[in-house]
């Protein structure tokens, strides 16, 4: 969180990372990700098998294996509707929060990155259907309570990439991660 604040060190690692970081990090990792649909008749994930889904046609998309991510938290209009709430699971993500201005982090990320960069919010979808096509910013829809807004970097690195965009304490102020709890969204 102070990289960030401090230096605006945006750190994105690669799908490849995040499945195979799935075993003891279920906040991070997921077993799932880079999963496309696929015409391969009866191909199996025994991960996913040991967790109770089973399909026939579904494979890991080793094209997004080099795509990188960086996922951040968002407050969406749900939010100030009064259908969705802070998960009690985020609290599980660390001790503090960064509250950021969102179009001028965005910018700033654009503008330095030396990548084209694609970002919006991650969409949910349920297991074991499938849908016929996944992209970087499919998710499992158990975690939802993430409400993710995903930068996604295609790159030929199998290496992390960071980029530093400078100081953001401007545009971000940093909060307890229990406050979030506690927060009251007024009704537009």
């Amino acid at each position: 969180m102070e990289k960030l604040l401090r230096s605006g060190e945006v750190y994105f690692n690669t799908i490849e990372f995040f499945r195979k970081n799935d075993s003891g990090d279920h906040l991070r990792g997921d077993f799932a990700e880079g999963l496309k649909f696929s015409p391969l008749p009866n191909f199996r994930i025994p991960t996913l098998e040991s967790q109770g889904i089973r399909f026939k046609n579904a494979k890991i998309n080793e094209d997004t294996d080099i795509s990188h991510l960086y996922s951040m938290y968002v407050v969406t209009n749900e939010f100030w509707q009064e259908q969705m709430h802070f998960d009690k699971k985020i609290l599980e993500f660390g001790d503090y929060a960064l509250l950021i201005k969102p179009r001028e982090f965005v910018e700033k990320v654009l503008k330095i990155a030396k990548h084209e960069i694609k970002y919006g919010l991650a969409s949910y979808y349920k297991t074991p259907t499938i849908p016929l096509s996944l992209n970087p910013f499919s998710k499992r829809e158990e975690f939802k309570y993430q409400n993710e807004f995903r930068f996604v970097i295609n790159s030929s690195s199998k290496e992390p990439i960071k980029i530093k965009i400078g100081d953001i304490s401007d545009i971000a102020t940093m909060i307890p991660t229990e406050t979030l709890l506690k927060i009251k969204f007024l009704k537009k």
